[in-house]
């Protein structure tokens, strides 16, 4: 997507023949049809989901914690064993897990590059169609009948589209919102709560301390919050 070659400025065709002016904004259409460029239809799963791994390998540390989280059905069907083995298997991954999140964290910033491009561009196609639709709405009481009511729909038309890019640029800005929420969520876990917890677990293990479990434990509950937190947005 680029918006480095200015819009075109309103202008009326040389003649006020019906077919022309029933083509009036097609030089902006054709300009703005020239920008358009899809965005990723989605942004910020994958790096919700290394999150998750990243807490399930640290619940299998905690399996009373995790049988807990189950529901009844769930222990009954065993689903809690099995998160279980699951997270002891990702558990001494934990270094690539994090490798894994950085790197969703760093697709997803690349992401919310190119959707603040799209933002500032919806903004300026916006500007551009109300200025053509104004333009226009000022010269139709000029023309003749046949002139005015061919006129009369491309005006319109301008006016809906440039209404819908101001929806989009902001249905695009809450996007942004919740995913700079996202990666703060993430900067949390990853470099504050998972190398705490890991600082905490390793000190338990080697002093048999109750106070540094206590502290494992209090971390492991926080990323869990996080991670949550970050799971409800994709809901």
């Amino acid at each position: 997507m680029t918006d480095t070659a200015p819009l075109p400025t309103p202008q009326r065709p040389d003649t006020a023949d019906v077919a022309r002016v029933g083509e009036y904004g097609a030089p902006l259409l054709q300009a703005l049809a020239a920008r358009e460029a899809a965005l990723p239809a989605t942004a910020g799963d994958g790096l919700v989901a290394a999150l998750a791994r990243i807490a399930l390998a640290l619940q299998s540390a905690d399996p009373a914690r995790l049988r807990r989280q189950e529901s009844w059905w769930g222990r009954l069907l065993g689903r809690d064993v099995e998160r279980e083995a699951e997270g002891r298997g990702l558990q001494s991954q934990l270094g690539v897990l994090a490798l894994q999140a950085r790197e969703q964290a760093q697709q997803l910033q690349q992401h919310m590059d190119l959707r603040a491009a799209a933002i500032s561009a919806a903004g300026q196609a916006a500007e551009a169609l109300e200025a053509w639709a104004d333009a226009g709405a000022a010269w139709r009481p000029t023309l003749d009948a046949s002139g005015r009511a061919a006129l009369a729909p491309r005006i319109d038309h301008l006016q809906r589209l440039a209404a819908l890019r101001r929806i989009e640029a902001g249905q695009w800005q809450l996007l942004q919102e919740q995913d700079a929420v996202l990666l703060q969520r993430f900067a949390r876990i990853h470099d504050v709560l998972l190398p705490a917890w890991r600082q905490a677990a390793l000190a338990a293990q080697a002093a048999a301390g109750a106070v540094r479990a206590g502290q494992a434990a209090t971390l492991h509950a926080q990323i869990d919050d996080e991670v949550a937190a970050a799971q409800a947005r994709l809901r």
